[in-house]
């Protein structure tokens, strides 16, 4: 088995999709559609961030694109010359489509532990009631979602509660370095990779350093559009004087 076979044979281990509009595309029939249409918004004029819903779209939509992204880029890197065909088959396709799926909810939850760090020094005395007050936003933005098909019922619920553990782990001591906030859960995103591990080695630190980075975009990013302190009144109420 060589070429492209060698990629196809072992590629799709899973199958089913779910085509929902959660940022990434809906487009899927052509190979370049798919990778045309991850242009984020973000790379449209910046929006300032003053209100709950702007800072949970502002979450969503990246948490969305770091799960498409790393996910399509790798497949897109690993399958070399045969990309083209591969991500043109229907049932690469449904798998790919699955996997950013599964990868989601760990990029959510690495988004989520970037903003309370973010969000602490405005908070000051009130920070302790940041994880709480920014599940709430998961919760409302993961309530949008039907779930995906081929997960179990309890997807969203299991999603909210690993942004949960990973806010609490937050608490016990400063904010990690942007740059440490993948570890551990990039292992997870890595896992959802539709591809065989009998043609994966070395490759985490591919998913690791993309994750990484593009968490380091979006934190800049936030602290250039984000209005801290009218986010911290707003999720956490005023301070008192």
């Amino acid at each position: 088995m060589g070429g492209l076979e060698s990629v196809r044979g072992l590629a799709v281990r899973r199958r089913g999709g779910y085509t929902v509009n959660i940022g990434w595309n809906k487009t899927e029939g052509s190979a370049m559609g798919l990778l045309n249409n991850l242009l984020p918004e973000f790379l449209r004029k910046p929006q300032p961030i003053v209100s709950v819903g702007e800072l949970a779209d502002f979450m969503d939509s990246r948490a969305a694109f770091l799960a498409q992204k790393s996910i399509v880029e790798f497949c897109r890197v690993r399958a070399g010359v045969y990309w083209q065909k591969l991500f043109s088959e229907k049932e690469f396709q449904a798998a790919l489509n699955h996997s950013r799926w599964r990868a989601y909810p760990a990029c959510y939850a690495m988004m989520a532990e970037m903003v309370e760090g973010a969000l602490r020094e405005p908070a000051g005395l009130r920070q302790r009631g940041l994880p709480a007050a920014l599940e709430k936003v998961a919760l409302a933005s993961f309530s949008k979602y039907a779930v995906p098909a081929g997960s179990p019922a309890t997807f969203w619920e299991d999603a909210a509660e690993l942004t949960r553990q990973r806010l609490a782990a937050t608490q016990i001591g400063p904010p990690r370095p942007v740059r440490e906030i993948p570890e551990p859960l990039a292992r997870t995103v890595f896992e959802m990779v539709p591809i065989h591990p009998n043609l994966l080695t070395n490759d985490y630190d591919y998913i690791f350093n993309f994750l990484r980075m593009n968490l380091l975009r979006a934190h800049e990013d936030f602290l250039v559009r984000a209005d801290r302190s009218a986010l911290v009144d707003q999720l956490l109420g005023a301070a008192r004087s």
